[in-house]
């Protein structure tokens, strides 16, 4: 994941994570290669574990932040908005899953073990290595990243033992994910959120305004900068322009399209305008990048 993350609904993000046989997902964020070393917030319909390998972080879980270190970790439940931001360089290796990759298929235990937590108003957990059971999993989370690269004989049981293992010991202590603040205001909050992110990420390509952004949760042009302001920190016609140039940013490292074409495609009606937007974000012209991204590959 470079660059950005891409979002397609309320800030939910488009790319799919692992395969429907086996429902998860390895990633390793360098936040070198992001705009402002900002990982945008988003949301998946999946769950999600991470851990800080190098660096520090200031991540924000709904509307919580905290300031993580090397070997702390997050845990975010499905739905719900996340993102994070580092200074300096940081490395985050992390996993995203369906929930049914816990139960295998087993629809009792999903029914007992998966669902109170994914159904509860449990946001996440920031997962801290001096708790004893918050280092098993961060422990835990290490050999998971570790099989995730390796081509072992028997790395699928492996990994689902090894997650089965760390969801067992979040659903014992499950009672100290509650800790995190969680209020109707930030649910509400949240919500909008979503409605107004899924309007940009399904009408990105046409000409939108911040009237139609808002229109999309139905609140007023101040309460969709405040809601951004709060859940994001950026406001949403800005929200849209990185959209739009991490999506620009896919085409061109994954088509034949030229930059007008690129452009127009992501809703950017001057190619001027677009490639400076394009610089400013990236640190180099649409051109350059797609050249040197080339020159990495041959």
């Amino acid at each position: 994941m470079q660059g950005a993350i891409l979002t397609n609904e309320q800030y939910r993000e488009v790319a799919t994570h692992g395969s429907i046989n086996f429902p998860i997902q390895y990633y390793l964020d360098d936040t070198l290669y992001f705009h402002n070393q900002t990982i945008n917030r988003h949301w998946h319909p999946e769950l999600e574990f991470a851990l800080i390998q190098e660096g520090k972080v200031d991540y924000w879980i709904g509307g919580n932040k905290r300031t993580l270190e090397a070997g702390d970790g997050v845990f975010v439940n499905t739905r719900v908005i996340h993102g994070y931001e580092a200074i300096e360089r940081a490395l985050v290796p992390n996993i995203v899953f369906s929930p049914e990759f816990i139960s295998g298929g087993n629809h009792l235990v999903f029914q007992k073990f998966v669902q109170p937590i994914t159904f509860s108003t449990i946001s996440g957990l920031f997962l801290n290595k001096k708790v004893k059971w918050q280092d098993e999993i961060l422990h835990s989370l290490n050999k998971v990243f570790e099989l995730m690269n390796s081509k072992n004989m028997t790395k699928e049981l492996d990994l689902q033992i090894l997650m089965s293992s760390i969801w067992r010991t979040l659903y014992l202590h499950q009672e100290s994910c509650k800790t995190l603040p969680h209020s109707s205001t930030s649910y509400i909050l949240q919500t909008r959120l979503q409605l107004m992110l899924d309007f940009i990420f399904k009408n990105y390509e046409r000409k939108i305004h911040l009237t139609d952004i808002a229109d999309a949760a139905k609140v007023s042009k101040s309460e969709a900068l405040r809601c951004f302001k709060l859940g994001a920190d950026i406001t949403p016609v800005e929200y849209l322009i990185q959209y739009r140039l991490s999506k620009a940013k896919e085409l061109l490292l994954n088509s034949e399209k030229n930059v007008t074409e690129i452009a127009s495609h992501v809703g950017f009606e001057n190619v001027g305008y677009f490639s400076r937007m394009f610089k400013k974000n990236y640190g180099a012209t649409p051109k350059l990048l797609r050249k040197t991204s080339l020159q990495k590959i041959q």
